[in-house]
């Protein structure tokens, strides 16, 4: 049984989760995201500072190709095994929206699944992950892939902090029905998903009101808003504007921070609370 209370009891500050992807189409790192080469980055971002990571196998980017499950599962399961192999004390997400790969990711030893799809996809993540004595993230997302920045799925009819906290109390209320403990849950806003830039910042400056601190998880991570406000057009190069979001965020005490730089997260929370006298 892995207890998301315990864990996050541990830090004195957000956790870090570590991304690591091995889906070959991420985003930000392209090719450099291929499955080959994931164990060796996922150990890289431990020995940066992550506190946890989270593995994916398809890319959720807007506009990204839907791979097979038994694909996903190919390419996330020999990275997981591994890690638990190499680092047994590591706790590991797997980040999918499909019930498949959640179930073999939990029977090969998964802490947390991360479902980018708000339950909507695969609704039996919930109780699988209950019965498996695992936590689950559940983020915020409308639509697919191919699909969530359409006019439609970024209309929001009251403020974007307001339905977002909405939409994610129904899917947690969902979750909790399946089995799940409330404690053994945690909710991310969703940036970049099914929202606009400046829904993303709206929503950045209002994530108090999304759930309380200890129950969110978010991920800014070299995200498009951020390059639309400074113009940086290459998402690798968005290292400022991410580490001032993440800065933000952690001020806000959100329980964990999902990013791609963890080395520049994990020394900056260092001198802040240095300079706190933590």
């Amino acid at each position: 049984m892995f207890s998301l209370t315990d864990f996050l009891k541990k830090f004195r500050h957000s956790a870090i989760m570590g991304i690591v992807n091995a889906s070959g189409d991420s985003f930000s790192e392209g090719r450099n995201s291929a499955p080959e080469s994931a164990l060796e980055r996922a150990l890289t971002l431990l020995d940066n500072g992550a506190d946890l990571l989270d593995i994916g196998g398809e890319s959720t980017r807007p506009g990204a190709a839907a791979v097979s499950e038994q694909e996903e599962i190919d390419r996330v399961i020999p990275v997981l095994v591994q890690i638990k192999k190499l680092r047994p004390d590591t706790v590991c997400s797997i980040d999918t929206r499909h019930g498949a790969v959640a179930k073999a990711a939990l029977e090969n030893g998964a802490d947390i699944i991360n479902d980018v799809s708000m339950l909507r996809n695969a609704p039996e993540i919930a109780k699988l992950t209950a019965e498996h004595g695992a936590a689950l993230v559940i983020s915020h997302s409308r639509g697919t892939p191919n699909d969530m920045q359409s006019a439609e799925n970024c209309t929001y009819m009251a403020p974007v902090s307001e339905i977002v906290a909405e939409e994610l109390t129904s899917a947690k209320r969902f979750a909790v029905s399946s089995g799940l403990a409330p404690e053994n849950i945690l909710l991310d806003p969703g940036f970049g998903f099914a929202k606009t830039p400046e829904q993303c910042w709206e929503l950045l400056r209002d994530i108090e009101h999304i759930a309380p601190a200890g129950e969110i998880l978010a991920g800014v991570s070299r995200k498009s808003f951020l390059g639309k406000l400074t113009g940086e057009n290459i998402p690798a190069a968005r290292s400022s504007e991410t580490l001032a979001a993440e800065l933000f965020l952690a001020s806000k005490k959100v329980a964990v921070i999902r990013t791609h730089d963890v080395r520049s997260l994990s020394r900056a929370l260092q001198v802040v609370r240095k300079i706190q006298g933590a």
